[in-house]
């Protein structure tokens, strides 16, 4: 066998591996819808975002922009987390599409109010469906100390 017989082999064996790679790895990040919780809040009058990590969600064709201060994804096969969400939107303005019934709750958010938004985010379209919301840090915020 000659030297570029076995350099096309390699080639070829390289291309095929790269190519098996990657298909797993698209085939990991499709899957069907995930429950995933964001609690967000927008800064108080006087306050700005500062250095405190952000969330933006686009509604038709608006982006709304909030402090992202806990996010969770509640995957029954306990492979996906939010950091793997996060790594997958914060690359995009908006970092989430908005749809569903309850799509205008963003913008009723008021300055220095927190609220806990309950969703099913699909990875293929980055899209956010709003199934439910609550005012405050939601039901597994820590207890308050009088």
């Amino acid at each position: 066998m000659s030297g570029s017989a076995i350099r096309i082999g390699l080639l070829t064996l390289i291309m095929t591996i790269a190519a098996a790679i990657g298909a797993s790895r698209a085939g990991a990040q499709m899957g069907p819808p995930l429950p995933t919780t964001l609690v967000v809040s927008k800064p108080a009058p006087g306050q700005t975002y500062g250095d405190k990590q952000t969330v933006t969600m686009g509604v038709k064709g608006k982006t709304y922009k909030f402090v992202l201060k806990d996010a969770w994804v509640t995957d029954p096969a306990g492979i996906v987390h939010w950091p793997d969400v996060w790594q997958q939107v914060s690359m995009h303005k908006p970092n989430f599409k908005v749809v569903g019934l309850d799509e205008s709750v963003f913008k009723k958010i008021q300055p220095g109010q927190t609220l806990t938004i309950n969703g099913m985010y699909t990875s293929l379209n980055w899209n956010f469906e709003v199934t439910g919301t609550e005012l405050g840090n939601g039901p597994y915020a820590p207890g308050q100390h009088y």
